[in-house]
């Protein structure tokens, strides 16, 4: 298993990918890669993508984010007493 495979949805990406006929070399150009393997890393779960790449890649391939990856969003709660309180609220 890659490494970041469990947050890439890898099926989905390359049948998205093959339907709009894309090859990964395309991909990586279209995203602004310099390497044409880029895209292949991504797409295999090899290496982490960057935000920027993970909404590129939904616009390019017309699909919600979440279609092509299992995003982990952290909490946004910056007060310690709010958050206490919603913690434990939750529980």
């Amino acid at each position: 298993m890659a490494k970041y495979s469990e947050y890439v949805n890898t099926e989905e990406l390359r049948k998205e990918r093959y339907v709009k006929r894309i090859t990964a070399a395309e991909m990586s150009k279209l995203i602004g890669k310099k390497s044409s393997t880029s895209y292949s890393n991504i797409e295999n779960g090899i290496v982490e993508p960057k935000i920027s790449d993970i909404n590129k890649i939904a616009e390019i391939l017309g699909k919600p984010v979440t279609v092509f990856f299992n995003l982990k969003v952290q909490d946004s709660c910056t007060d310690i007493t709010v958050c206490n309180e919603q913690y434990k609220q939750s529980g």
